[in-house]
């Protein structure tokens, strides 16, 4: 009787630590996509910072037309 209580015990851990591991697995699948995804978006926002950088010098060089005093000129 006792052993047979005891293969039940073990039968139960036997589960709940497949469960666990089924459920470790997953997560690291998640944290693996969430990385991936984190990597997509750092390479998008370097792109662009890139681009407003280069927006922005173009628009500092870039005078409009009747902006000066026709004195001066």
């Amino acid at each position: 009787m006792v052993l047979k209580r005891a293969v039940c015990v073990l039968l139960e851990r036997q589960k709940e630590l497949e469960g666990r591991s089924r459920e470790l697995k997953h997560m690291k699948e998640l944290v693996a996509q969430q990385q991936e995804q984190l990597r997509a978006l750092e390479v998008n926002n370097y792109g662009l910072n890139l681009h407003l950088k280069q927006a922005l010098q173009c628009n500092s060089n870039f005078v409009p037309a009747g902006s000066f005093n026709p004195d001066v000129i």
